[in-house]
């Protein structure tokens, strides 16, 4: 069998594949998303001109920070891809789903390796490859680099994804030789997560705790140090940086960025074909059986048989319950980012400052709650896959299964969430009518949140996936956070205008009128009323649509 066509023909399938889930229709639905990317991009540019404008300005001092920030962002650059095509590389060359149908047919182990090779690049690099190009025009717009830049920025970004690629895709067949795949992918979740919250806390140390000091920022920015010869962020830097200023670029750093590029990916295909044979028997993790313990003749009731069964696969699917290390993490810094709030210092912008840091913090508590919501409780009725027939065949009431769903997750979110808000609160030492109004709220939110997550999950449910993460990236889940964000910012801000009312009476000592009680008295009930819809009506349309069976 001759290669070349092999793999020829193995990445034609990629692009029709591609090409086929592309319609008119499609196109038209993805409009409101294009229109929040095209968003994105003008923020990102915009707000990278401003801030170019405003370092360069400072003269000789400023053209080394613009340089540093463009040195910094390689260098981050660099950790992300390199950590991304490790977890993807384990997915597309151990975990995919069409792995099965390749090794059952006469395609060549080199094809397979390659045809991996590329869907890694292209699932890893996309985000950057998307979201990037505003800053690097940005940096060109600033400087008034010459057209050549632009496509060197293009050529160095592609030889930059290719050795970051190499790199991840070695270290991904040498730690699933070492582990089994989806414990070696866990193992780089768990691994990213750490870095991250070494990256953030070393920021938080360098930066000085007088920010009206300009110098002692500006130190502390230089001192960190992400310039090394050996690094490939080093390389493109060097290499575009001279062509940024109008000069030549640096031919000696461009045939290091080439010349790395291709051996990296020589050395990733050279160890996947030493190693890829040996790991085929990890394809699926050998856990060894659960102990059931003393309690292992029970088995719990028809009414709490969906709930049992939900409990034990979530605890079995490392995949599910350690994302919860990510979740604690991201609250982590959430809650020290509030402990670092100095409300003395800003307190004299305006009198009610604590009262607008509350009703923040129920703002962006509401925005934790819409991403846990959509990360565990929209894709629970697709957590069934392809075995939700037993479900459907079942002497199991589809309501019952639905509201079974939705305690399940309901209760440890709301815990999650109403312990985030307090514990904030008390950071910045808020007590009284403010504790409780903003519990409150917070706790409406988590069952009406939780509800629709729940009920949105039934009506548009994907049981057939690669990565259950990708549900919630679907266009139902993305409608779903769509609809829980403004309830989320509507139900604040009603109660934002009570709150309003309430304390300008309070500070004029004068009585309610009749036209502000009623005001009051709308905000309330509307809120609830609100609240109450958004719980119950997508259930019941959940529940119709599971009941069809479509």
């Amino acid at each position: 069998m001759v290669s070349r066509p092999m793999l020829t023909l193995l990445i034609r399938q990629k692009f029709l594949s591609a090409k086929n889930s592309v319609s008119a229709r499609s196109a038209v639905r993805q409009l409101p998303f294009m229109a929040i990317g095209a968003g994105v991009w003008l923020l990102f540019y915009y707000g990278t001109c401003r801030v170019l404008s405003f370092v360069r300005d400072i003269g000789i001092l400023g053209e080394v920070l613009s340089e540093k920030l463009f040195s910094m962002t390689f260098f981050g650059l660099l950790g992300f891809l390199i950590l991304s095509n490790i977890i993807t590389a384990i997915s597309s060359f151990y975990l995919s789903r069409d792995l099965p149908f390749l090794l059952t047919r006469p395609v060549a182990a080199h094809d397979i390796l390659r045809i991996k090779t590329f869907e890694t690049v292209m699932n890893s690099s996309w985000m950057i490859m998307t979201f990037m190009p505003p800053f690097f025009l940005a940096y060109g717009v600033t400087y008034g680099a010459p057209a050549g830049y632009y496509g060197l920025v293009l050529a160095c970004l592609i030889m930059f994804v290719l050795i970051t690629a190499g790199i991840g895709i070695s270290l991904a067949h040498i730690l699933t030789r070492l582990f089994p795949a989806k414990r070696a992918r866990d193992a780089m979740f768990g691994l990213g997560l750490m870095l991250f919250l070494m990256l953030y806390f070393v920021m938080k140390s360098l930066a000085p705790a007088d920010t009206g000091q300009p110098e002692d920022m500006l130190d502390s920015f230089l001192k960190f140090r992400s310039d090394s010869p050996f690094l490939p962020s080093y390389w493109a830097a060097k290499l575009l940086i001279p062509v940024l200023k109008g000069s030549s670029p640096d031919l000696l750093h461009a045939a290091v960025l080439i010349v790395n590029s291709l051996f990296f990916l020589m050395v990733s295909e050279t160890t996947g074909l030493l190693l890829y044979r040996a790991n085929r028997e990890r394809y699926q993790p050998s856990d060894t059986a659960a102990d059931r313990g003393a309690f292992r003749e029970i088995y719990p009731g028809p009414g709490r048989a969906i709930l049992y069964k939900d409990i034990k696969i979530f605890f079995r699917d490392t995949g599910q319950w350690s994302q919860m290390f990510i979740i604690g993490a991201l609250i982590l810094v959430y809650v020290y980012n509030f402990k670092s709030v100095p409300l003395n210092m800003i307190s004299g912008l305006s009198p009610f400052i604590k009262d607008i840091m509350v009703l923040a913090n129920m703002v962006m508590s509401g925005l934790v709650l819409s991403a846990v919501a959509g990360r565990f409780l929209y894709p629970a009725v697709s957590l069934e896959g392809e075995a939700f027939w037993i479900i459907r065949t079942s002497p199991v009431h589809m309501r019952r299964f639905l509201w079974s769903k939705f305690f399940q997750g309901c209760i440890p979110v709301t815990v999650l969430i109403v312990v985030l808000v307090l514990v904030t609160n008390a950071a910045m030492n808020v007590r009284g009518q403010l504790m409780y109004l903003s519990a409150g709220t917070v706790l409406m939110l988590c069952i009406s949140v939780s509800g629709l997550a729940t009920g949105m999950g039934a009506v548009y449910p994907r049981f057939t996936y690669e990565n259950i993460a990708s549900v919630s990236m679907s266009m139902g889940g993305m409608i779903f956070m769509l609809l829980a964000f403004g309830l989320v910012l509507v139900t604040v801000s009603m109660e934002a205008w009570a709150v309003y009312l309430y304390y300008a009476k309070s500070a004029a000592r004068a009585a309610f009128t009749l036209n502000e009680k009623m005001q009051l008295a709308g905000c309330l009930i509307s809120v609830v009323v609100l609240n109450a819809v958004t719980l119950f009506v997508p259930m019941q349309m959940g529940v119709k649509r599971i009941r069809k069976g479509e």
